[in-house]
């Protein structure tokens, strides 16, 4: 489904300061139908990996294949969720789900149908008619991932999208994610800081080197679905967690002591 190549990517450098190199030879390929979760220090170009298969940007070397065809845009295949819900602030809940079918021509009786059947979808009956900033943050990324799904793309690419909430709503929406999953089986890459969503969630794990990031291991998810909250408890899955942050800790070290780098100078008079 995504076949990425040998991907580069550098961010030219302006003002005086030098280029900033953010991936650096990632391989990676998704099948359809799965759920490819990847976790990686601050800065190591997971973001960007995902704005490149989105195709918002596009790379410094290497290919990125989606169903056999090169990225050379963003499309209608392949929807986006970020960490902050991004709703448009003027439209209701039912407005902000329908926008991208009408910004594709939808109207009448199949648009009606279909935005009504996401509204109940998220459990969101009762707010249809409400403003964004009359919801909490939970239901409000509800509301992005309905107006992201309802298109039907075959991709959805995901950054951090629970990464501002609380524990429990994190939790909460963690499990509605996967019941959403187990139905509409879209391929997902789904960026993230937290290693236990990433085992909780994904058929793999990707786990990225410090910037330049590069894939330092792709682990196969030994866990049958569906998946309980409590697995996280279980021996199994503490070892599974022990062999990310055993790849993952010394790459959060290394980044650590580049920042400070940085960060020095940054400090140091031209």
């Amino acid at each position: 489904m995504i076949a990425i190549h040998d991907v580069h990517m550098v961010y030219p450098g302006g003002r005086g300061r030098h280029a900033v190199p953010a991936l650096r030879g990632v391989d990676l390929d998704v099948a359809e139908g799965e759920f490819v979760s990847v976790v990686g220090p601050s800065g190591c170009g997971k973001s960007t990996l995902l704005h490149l298969v989105a195709g918002f940007e596009f790379p410094s070397k290497g290919s990125i294949e989606i169903n056999g065809q090169r990225v050379a845009g963003p499309g209608a295949d392949r929807a986006v969720v970020f960490q902050q819900a991004a709703l448009y602030p003027w439209l209701n809940v039912r407005e902000n789900i329908g926008f991208g079918l009408r910004i594709h021509g939808m109207r009448g009786a199949e648009y009606e149908r279909r935005v009504r059947d996401y509204i109940g979808i998220m459990g969101l009956d009762a707010f249809s008619r409400h403003a964004p900033y009359e919801l909490s943050g939970g239901m409000r990324q509800r509301v992005a991932i309905a107006r992201a799904l309802i298109t039907q793309p075959e991709t959805m690419l995901m950054d951090e999208p629970f990464g501002a909430l609380d524990a429990q709503t994190r939790n909460e929406m963690q499990r509605f994610l996967l019941r959403l999953w187990r139905t509409l089986r879209p391929t997902v890459l789904f960026v993230t800081h937290d290693v236990e969503e990433a085992i909780l969630l994904g058929d793999r794990v990707v786990v990225m080197t410090a910037r330049p990031g590069s894939v330092a291991l792709d682990l196969a998810v030994p866990f049958q679905r569906p998946r309980e909250w409590d697995l996280v408890l279980s021996p199994e899955f503490v070892e599974v967690k022990r062999q990310v942050l055993g790849v993952l800790r010394p790459q959060l070290e290394t980044a650590e002591h580049l920042e400070e780098f940085i960060a020095g100078l940054e400090g140091t008079p031209e």
